[in-house]
């Protein structure tokens, strides 16, 4: 069996590797081909899943599995980190970790893989899913479209995520709401131009989406009291300086925990919206139907898992974080626990000279090993 100061090393050297070659969305050739590749010298059963997107199955002779997650995915960044390592794709970078998330599920199969052959025993069977398009709305439900977990009799699902402001090495998670709900906010106001020598003739589009702005934040500050986020930042709009502006379109983001909070904020723009119609005549049209549900753990399996982890450098969170991650999709049909590895270096995810001590990828590996032997004995899939 391969020990862990060589397991370590060759992580790294995934890592690595991995950051040299970002990809975006769902184009994840290069990255998906270089998994597969590692994969393809184990003792398990190698699938692809949503285009380029991979499955590796271990098979322990039970009637469940326990599935791991990991996102393959870069950004649209131009790398200035100065590493030897760095990107050789122009405009694109590993800028959120997924190299690191790779690596660790990487190194997590060779553990499975000494397991089999050394005829070692796991308490159920494993399930590595290799996931494109995290960073886009897409990834995460596109394989709710399959049948995924249901083939594999999946009983639980884990995923963790590299976090620059956590001491190198802590490992974090908490019951329940963990992440929040991520809604994209696009609203049209429709109006109609005018020279600004005749405003009356007109209907201010600019006028109408400034007020929207400035009423919607006043109505969260002051009634809505559970943690949020609702925020604009971009503004389009008119066409020339001294004409009515005829069109205006916002985008912005809000961060929700709780469905009830969410509900509540839509409800208020759309009401807003028909009091700006009868103020300035310009139509409004809100559009929240892109999102991402909140991660939410569940607690019945964070208490299962949570005695195991004591030799680990764990601590429970002790609040959400406003980040989003599509991790919770699968929440929605599988029990889940998420966790973040703390990288300690303190360089913001997506910022383009995001780095980290890739020393640490090795506790990743520590932690599933952990989970798959501690997910518990219940025999209900659905728990």
């Amino acid at each position: 069996m391969i020990d862990r100061n060589e397991l370590s090393n060759l992580i790294i050297k995934y890592r690595r590797d991995l950051h040299q070659i970002p990809e975006l969305g769902f184009l994840v050739y290069d990255t998906s081909a270089y998994v597969k590749n590692v994969l393809s010298q184990m003792d398990c059963q190698v699938e692809s899943i949503v285009k380029t997107g991979l499955t590796a199955y271990f098979d322990f002779g039970h009637d469940q599995t326990v599935v791991f997650r990991a996102d393959m995915d870069g950004l649209p960044i131009n790398e200035e980190s100065g590493a030897d390592y760095a990107s050789r794709h122009s405009g694109c970078m590993h800028a959120c970790g997924h190299d690191g998330h790779m690596a660790i599920m990487l190194g997590f199969a060779h553990y499975v893989d000494d397991c089999r052959k050394s005829g070692g025993r796991l308490p159920f069977n494993v399930l590595l899913l290799f996931q494109p398009a995290e960073e886009t709305i897409g990834g995460a439900l596109k394989i709710m479209d399959t049948d995924l977990f249901e083939h594999y009799h999946a009983r639980s699902i884990f995923g963790l995520h590299l976090w620059p402001n956590l001491s190198k090495g802590e490992i974090v998670t908490k019951p329940g709401p963990m992440m929040a709900k991520s809604t994209a906010v696009s609203i049209d106001f429709e109006g109609l131009s005018a020279h600004c020598g005749e405003p009356e003739k007109g209907k201010d589009a600019l006028a109408a989406a400034c007020r929207f702005v400035t009423d919607i934040y006043s109505y969260k500050e002051l009634h809505v009291r559970e943690r949020s986020i609702l925020k604009f930042g971009k503004m389009v709009s008119g066409n020339v300086r001294n004409a009515i502006s005829p069109y205006t379109h916002l985008d912005g983001t809000m961060r929700t925990f709780y469905d009830t909070t969410w509900l509540r904020l839509v409800s208020a723009m759309r009401t807003l919206s028909d009091e700006i119609y009868e103020s300035y005549g310009v139509k409004v049209t809100v559009d929240v139907s892109k999102s991402h549900p909140a991660v939410n753990n569940s607690a019945e399996l964070y208490e299962r898992i949570k005695p195991g982890l004591s030799h680990l450098n764990f601590v429970e969170l002790r609040k959400p974080v406003m980040i989003a991650e599509d991790f919770s999709f699968f929440e929605q049909k599988i029990p889940g626990v998420f966790f973040f590895l703390g990288t300690g270096s303190g360089v913001p995810l997506h910022s383009d000279n995001f780095d980290f001590d890739d020393s640490v990828l090795i506790d990743g590996v520590d932690l599933f090993a952990t989970l798959i032997k501690n997910a518990g004995k219940s025999t209900s899939v659905t728990e």
